[in-house]
């Protein structure tokens, strides 16, 4: 299967490599202002095309992910790590998120969907999930 999509205007492409193992819908305020989907993935299996501007947390000190939007139509692409986060890490972070509402839902039936209590997490850590797993339909 094709796993490739773009931003609205088709200024910012994404292609990733394979299929997403699950797809999550964290519910802390910036994700779900936004109405994200995320497939969490190595950065090694993610490509990036076009040009995007980013968006850091206002309320956390130290936040953990770029938010990355296309500066045409604005529609969020990915995120990534900070520069904060690969420094409390060590050095190097092997993760990023892709907004799977890019994607055609058709593309994402069967995947299960899981979903992160952004809310209650702290920023550091594993973090709980606010309810039982999904199939998406």
């Amino acid at each position: 299967m094709n796993w490739n999509a773009t931003c609205h205007c088709g200024a910012v492409s994404v292609r990733l490599a394979k299929a997403p193992e699950e797809i999550a819908e964290c519910n802390c305020s910036l994700c779900f202002s936004h109405g994200i989907l995320w497939a969490y993935c190595s950065p090694r299996d993610v490509a990036i095309e076009g040009a995007t501007q980013t968006y850091n947390r206002a309320d956390r000190a130290n936040p953990n992910s770029d938010l990355h939007f296309c500066a045409t139509c604005g529609c969020t692409t990915h995120w990534s790590a900070t520069a904060g986060l690969i420094e409390r890490m060590g050095g190097e972070v092997d993760l990023m998120g892709v907004n799977m509402r890019l994607f055609d839902p058709a593309q994402l039936k069967g995947l299960r969907l899981v979903f992160p209590d952004g809310r209650a997490w702290s920023g550091e850590g594993a973090w709980e999930y606010a309810r039982a797993h999904e199939v998406m339909r």
